[in-house]
């Protein structure tokens, strides 16, 4: 039993009553009964499959805002918190595509059906097949295709007239125009490792460390600071020296005029003296 297409699904159907009825082993049916299920899936209608009237007919009254139609589609489209960055990329996906249907004046028939057929678009051709963008535009094709049709059971008309060519137009601008976006959440993730780093302008201050007797050391024994010790020596044997020539000039000045007339006298005396030693020592002349 072979089947590829939906125009042999009730060809299948019948081969495997047949079968069933004639008592062959379940086995040999088993693969023809996977080819069945896969196809009554592909030809199944989108319409009320992931919302219902109600909630369709629930978000789309006037008063309910924004929020609470996200709220909403995260829960119908079972988005997962967890999941972060997707769960915020699909909720605002599938916002937009509510809001398609709204301007579009969608009933709650169609717009059901827009939304299942926009999910089914990205979690088959970028999720499942991984996809390049002319397979997705294949796929949406087919999806059009069944949902425009009334065709029982391989399609139904949803949409009708300029509906599908709106949708196809809606599609190019949106979701195939960041269709890599959309496909580079789901690659091997790359863990990216944030870590705060301070400018290096000036250095940190160090933390305080409690010094001790055993910390200190001699100024004069260490050899950077000896320049400055000598300096400090020289300096201090000038002002001695001066101290001293102030305190001698201090008492070789005469404290009043009898002190200096005797001073006087004094160095006349001895001035005469010296003058008669030196002409006593000194040579005769030859």
């Amino acid at each position: 039993m072979v089947a590829r297409d939906p125009e042999d699904m009730e060809p299948l159907r019948v081969a495997i009553e047949a079968a069933t009825e004639a008592n062959l082993d379940a086995g040999e049916i088993h693969d023809a009964k996977k080819i069945l299920v896969k196809l009554e899936a592909e030809t199944q209608p989108l319409i009320f499959t992931d919302v219902s009237r109600e909630d369709m007919d629930m978000m789309m009254q006037a008063s309910t805002s924004r929020e609470e139609v996200v709220a909403k589609l995260e829960k119908l489209m079972r988005l997962s918190k967890e999941d972060g960055l997707k769960t915020e990329v699909l909720a605002d996906f599938h916002f937009h595509n509510f809001e398609f249907c709204q301007r579009s004046g969608f009933g709650s028939e169609k717009a059901s059906t827009l939304l299942s057929l926009m999910r089914v678009l990205h979690s088959t051709a970028i999720v499942k097949q991984k996809a390049k963008v002319e397979q997705a535009r294949a796929l949406l094709e087919k999806l059009l295709q069944r949902h425009s049709r009334q065709n029982p059971p391989f399609s139904v008309g949803i949409f009708i007239k300029a509906e599908p060519d709106a949708i196809r137009e809606y599609a190019n601008t949106t979701f195939f125009r960041h269709y890599s976006m959309f496909a580079s959440m789901y690659e091997q993730p790359l863990d990216i490792v944030l870590r705060k780093v301070e400018p290096g302008v000036v250095p940190h201050v160090p933390p305080p460390v409690e010094f001790h007797v055993s910390h200190e050391l001699d100024p004069h024994e260490v050899v950077e600071l000896q320049d400055l010790f000598q300096t400090k020596a020289a300096a201090e044997e000038d002002e001695e020296a001066k101290l001293r020539s102030k305190k001698e000039a201090k008492m070789l000045k005469p404290r009043n005029r009898r002190e200096a007339t005797l001073l006087e006298i004094i160095d006349e005396a001895i001035g005469a003296q010296l003058e008669d030693i030196d002409a006593k020592f000194a040579l005769p002349e030859v």
